[in-house]
């Protein structure tokens, strides 16, 4: 029954999403990234180890951010989980402000976490002008974001930075190397199709 239920909210869903044009999404999520990140695999000369170390006692960052064709359009750091509060704190002081700039006409989609849910989240957004879209349960085959954040986590991987200082420092690089072709591709592969 559930599998089933599952079923018709993503055809809802991408009969919905299938009338806006992929040019006024903006898929908004938050990702964990820590003081041991490390890569996940290396090369040594045939015969030889490889050496690596991700240090214990590590610290976390979460990280909101907001993706669209044009890439990662706005982004924050915090050294706490996402709560309702925090996010929000990024609604209206970071993402708003960058929608009305960018992208006045967006319908922000963003998944099912609790922090998303509260009425002064749909508040916030639908009072600055925005529509709201929350995909349907167990779908991040439909979020483009998803394989942003792998990106990003791989460039903080190649950093090793070790503190959160760091780990700051080492962030916005990271969020920009993530390029506008990249985002269109992300797009195309979630079924959002940018035409060029």
């Amino acid at each position: 029954r559930d599998r089933a239920d599952i079923q018709a909210e993503r055809s809802v869903f991408c009969e919905q999403v299938g009338q806006l044009d992929a040019k006024d999404l903006v898929l908004l999520d938050e990702s964990g990234i820590t003081t041991a990140m490390t890569r996940l695999h290396a090369r040594a000369p045939r015969g030889k180890r490889a050496h690596g170390s991700a240090p214990g006692g590590w610290r976390r960052l979460s990280v909101l951010g907001a993706l669209s064709g044009e890439g990662m359009i706005a982004a924050m750091s915090i050294p706490a989980a996402t709560t309702t509060r925090v996010f929000v704190a990024f609604l209206q002081q970071v993402l708003i402000p960058e929608l009305r700039r960018r992208h006045p006409g967006a319908t922000v989609l963003m998944d099912n976490l609790s922090a998303h849910k509260p009425k002064q989240v749909e508040s916030a957004l639908t009072v600055a002008g925005f529509k709201l879209l929350y995909p349907p349960r167990y779908s991040p085959d439909l979020s483009p974001i998803e394989p942003a954040w792998s990106k990003l986590k791989n460039a903080l991987r190649t950093t090793k930075a070790r503190t959160r200082d760091a780990l700051e420092t080492a962030l916005l690089p990271a969020l920009d190397s993530i390029t506008p072709a990249d985002a269109r591709g992300w797009f195309n592969h979630c079924g959002y199709s940018f035409l060029n």
